[in-house]
C-alpha cells in the first residue's frame, strides 16, 4: 500500500490536469484524433519507432495502431522504413510533412496559451516563469 499523497502535490496535480484539459478543449482545430496527434508528437520526440512500441505507448491494440499508421502515411505524416536492428521488421518515421505539422500545433497551443498566460497579475505570471525549470523537468521524466 502507497502513503497518501501531500495535499499540496495532490492540488498541483488536479491544477495541471485542469491546465491540460483546457488546453484540449482550447487548442486549435484538428481533423486527426487524440491518438493521431500524440503518435506523431511521439515519434517527433522519440524517432522511428515500432508499430508494436507505439501500440503499447499509446494504449491501443497493434491492429489499431497499424491502421492509424496507414491512415497517417496515406496523408503524408508517417512512412516506413526496415529496422536496422531485425531484417524482418520495420519502423515509422515522422516524414518532412509529419514533422513540420507537429511543430505547426505546438506553436498554436502555445500561442493560445500565451493570450491566457499574458492575463495574468504580474507577480503570477512571474510564479509561473519561475516555474518553467521544474515543471520542463517533470515533463523530461518518465514513467513507471
Amino acid at each position: 500500500m502507497s502513503a497518501t499523497p501531500d495535499p499540496g502535490l495532490l492540488e498541483l496535480a488536479t491544477a495541471l490536469d485542469e491546465i491540460a484539459t483546457w488546453i484540449r478543449r482550447h487548442g486549435p482545430p484538428s481533423e486527426l484524433s487524440t491518438t493521431a496527434r500524440t503518435t506523431l508528437a511521439r515519434l517527433a520526440e522519440q524517432g522511428p519507432t515500432r508499430i508494436g512500441d507505439l501500440a503499447t505507448q499509446e494504449g491501443v491494440t497493434q491492429p489499431a495502431m497499424t491502421g492509424l499508421v496507414n491512415r497517417l502515411a496515406a496523408l503524408g505524416h508517417v512512412a516506413r522504413e526496415d529496422d536496422p536492428a531485425d531484417a524482418r521488421a520495420s519502423r515509422v518515421v515522422l516524414t518532412a510533412a509529419g514533422r513540420e505539422l507537429v511543430a505547426r500545433r505546438q506553436q498554436q497551443r502555445a500561442e493560445v496559451l500565451a493570450v491566457q498566460l499574458a492575463r495574468l497579475e504580474p507577480g503570477d505570471r512571474e510564479a509561473v516563469l519561475a516555474a518553467l525549470p521544474a515543471l520542463r523537468s517533470l515533463t523530461r521524466q518518465t514513467t513507471a
